[in-house]
């Protein structure tokens, strides 16, 4: 996962592993970028004009996730 250019990245502790959140673009603002957020094994990519809401997105789409997938087994 490398791209051209400046991203930032955000690292949370979780009880579920190491969140982390890269995210692409933005730049100028109000044009498209794109978010990826990853726990373990699994990442989402989430595309999107704001940056803020791409972000909780993202976050919350990876949380909801790690949480079905405990719940199954």
């Amino acid at each position: 996962m490398t791209k051209p250019g400046k991203y930032e990245a955000l690292f949370f502790p979780t009880k579920d592993g190491l969140l982390k959140i890269h995210a692409y673009g933005f730049n100028p603002c109000g044009s498209w970028g794109e978010v990826f957020a990853t726990i373990g094994d699994q990442t989402i990519c989430v595309k999107g004009f704001n940056r803020h809401k791409t972000i909780v997105r993202a976050t919350k789409m990876i949380i909801s996730t790690t949480s079905n997938r405990k719940n199954e087994f």
